[in-house]
């Protein structure tokens, strides 16, 4: 399935080859709405399913460094920080 609506396919295609994946911000910033994480910190922010997380009531709350690039796009992200919170999460699609 290709998404082409974001307007960065080019983007996702390149960071999907890299196996680097798309997080959307439950809180957009500013014009951030989604952020690239490498698979090694995806993996750190959905230990699993987003339905066993939504089953055993808790979410994760994470902080990400990143950099404005040259042509107005950011870096690939680098979670900085992350935290097991309790409460139920938002799971969209």
């Amino acid at each position: 399935m290709i998404d082409i609506e974001q307007k960065d396919y080019l983007r996702y295609s390149f960071e999907s080859i890299n196996r680097n994946k798309r997080i959307w911000l439950a809180e957009p910033y500013d014009t951030i709405k989604w952020v690239y994480v490498s698979k090694v910190d995806f993996d750190k922010l959905w230990p699993e399913s987003p339905f066993e997380i939504s089953d055993k009531n808790y979410y994760i709350k994470a902080k990400f460094e990143l950099k404005k690039m040259l042509f107005g796009d950011y870096s690939l992200a680098k979670v900085i920080a992350f935290e097991k919170v309790t409460g139920k999460p938002c799971i969209e699609k």
